[in-house]
């Protein structure tokens, strides 16, 4: 069987063609705050085995790029102006981003377990303390920061319950066979 130049030719487009579906995927996704009228959208190409995603919010008349990342959030929030975007990043661990119109963006906080919205601070758990946070301070310095005493252990191992009621953060944990409570009212 002799095979012609244009099938070789053709033969050779379909076995690029077909490589470069293998190689490249585009996909979006959005996630709605129904009150609100916002949305977070999510471009993302992925080109060679490596992903990259424009994020974006918007209300329809108005969209403000947030940031490029790797992927796309895991979960998404937005109370009194300010949006948090949560990615995975392995096991026990995630990276959360404040952002609100403007093209405020604030550092990515590691293990954010409750947000104060309104007076623009978060609460970060490490393993041995829990890290206050302004969403929007360039500074990596902490606002405060309180390491409970363990015994050795773990924090992330350690807690039962986290919250926020009134602008007070609560933090419920074992301190060996005792449960142990800390608070930390977010500074205006």
């Amino acid at each position: 069987m002799r095979i012609t130049d244009s099938i070789r030719a053709s033969l050779l487009v379909l076995a690029v063609s077909a490589a470069n579906l293998c190689l490249a995927e585009d996909y979006s996704e959005s996630i709605e705050f129904p009150d609100s009228g916002w949305r977070v959208e999510t471009q993302c190409s992925t080109v060679a085995k490596t992903t990259q995603c424009a994020i974006s919010v918007s209300d329809g008349s108005t969209e403000e790029k947030v940031l490029d990342y790797p992927g796309a959030p895991a979960s998404a929030s937005y109370e009194a102006d300010v949006f948090l975007l949560t990615f995975g990043c392995g096991t026990a661990y995630s990276a959360t981003y404040a952002c609100k119109l403007g093209g405020h963006l604030g550092e990515p906080f590691p293990l954010v377990e409750a947000v104060d919205s309104e007076r623009e601070v978060v609460m970060s758990l490490g393993a041995t303390s829990v890290r206050f946070y302004r969403m929007f301070n360039k500074s990596d310095a902490p606002l405060h920061e309180i390491a409970p005493d363990l015994g050795g252990a773990s924090l992330l191992d350690s807690v039962d319950d986290s919250g926020i009621e009134d602008h007070v953060f609560g933090l419920s944990y074992r301190s060996g066979n005792d449960m142990e409570e800390l608070q930390y009212e977010a500074p205006q």
